[in-house]
């Protein structure tokens, strides 16, 4: 009996000093990190709205955080394809990646390769996307209280296009519909372009969109009766937002800094950090203006309970449409 306990006194000895020099080894590189190049993916295309204010911001990062910090594009399924290649990264700190609210939606629209709120780390909100709703200019509603008025008096003629069903701009204009109990009919395409045509050319009544309506904006071709999600749009600071106007607003496409699961607190809070600080930069304060995204800051904490309220939110909206795609 004396044997075996000399015996596993040794093994668990052995064992400690082990498990302590693991320790020491991890608690080193994290002090070290990071010792190369970081890989942020991104689902969206290059040179798109997305890019145009991520780019600045990956830029000021890298000089914070002391290492390049290299997109690379991986487009595709709604951003399931970047997401599914970020899903398998080790959680070592040297892959990170960005995606959206939308990504949340897609979830529930139908089957992805990840779950956002239990396959990844959310490391920091840093902007959101500015939607609204659009008319034209020649329209008889100056307000949004005057159109959903009008929708109400006229159940089944007002018609709106968005890019999608249960993209973010449907669910925006579907939320207050319901809110209201209102009529509204959905007239879903494929991307801005025919949405747009279809409102200019009359075919519809509005058009529920994201800025890239801006140039027909200011040419006095279109008129933006309201904006969603959580701040005004700086280039048309009158327009009010949803909330402004006293309706409980679902709309927030917000764009998020995130890393695969179990990401160390401590890795987690050195790219905090460094993105925090990005923020500052004026080059992203510029490539935000240059596609209207406001700049809107959230801690991790924060972020992910913002995440969490948003994929209830639009679940229960999903099912309660009958959106979901098997």
């Amino acid at each position: 009996m004396k044997r075996k306990a000399m015996r596993w006194a040794r093994v668990s000895s052995i064992f400690f000093i082990l498990l302590m020099g693991f320790s020491f080894l991890s608690a080193e590189a994290l002090a070290k990190y990071p010792e190369k190049p970081i890989i942020l993916i991104s689902p969206w295309p290059a040179g798109g709205g997305t890019d145009i204010s991520l780019r600045p911001l990956v830029s000021a990062a890298s000089k914070a955080i002391g290492q390049p910090i290299v997109i690379e594009y991986h487009p595709g399924g709604s951003t399931a394809v970047g997401l599914g290649i970020l899903k398998i990264k080790k959680s070592d700190g040297y892959s990170i990646g960005m995606t959206s609210a939308s990504s949340l939606v897609s979830q529930h629209m139908r089957k992805v390769p990840y779950d956002l709120l239990k396959d990844f780390s959310v490391i920091m909100q840093y902007a959101d996307y500015i939607s609204g709703l659009a008319v034209r200019a020649d329209s008889p509603w100056k307000t949004f209280k005057e159109f959903i008025e009008y929708a109400n008096a006229n159940p089944g003629k007002v018609r709106f296009s968005s890019t999608g069903p249960g993209g973010p701009q449907h669910l925006a204009v579907a939320h207050v519909a319901a809110q209201q109990q209102v009529n509204l009919i959905h007239i879903p395409f494929e991307g801005g372009p025919p949405a747009l045509a279809a409102l200019l050319g009359g075919h519809v009544e509005a058009y529920s969109t994201t800025m890239h309506v801006k140039p027909h904006l200011t040419a006095g071709r279109l008129r933006l009766l309201a904006i969603y999600g959580e701040k005004r749009n700086p280039s048309f600071p009158d327009v009010p937002t949803l909330t402004d106007l006293g309706y409980q607003d679902i709309y927030s496409n917000s764009m998020v800094i995130i890393g695969p699961k179990n990401l160390s607190p401590e890795i987690v809070e050195r790219l905090h950090q460094a993105f925090k600080k990005a923020m500052q930069d004026p080059e992203f304060a510029k490539g935000c203006s240059m596609v209207d995204h406001a700049m809107i800051y959230r801690n991790p904490a924060d972020a992910t309970k913002h995440y969490q309220k948003l994929d209830e939110e639009f679940g229960k909206l999903i099912r309660d449409l009958k959106l979901r795609k098997e």
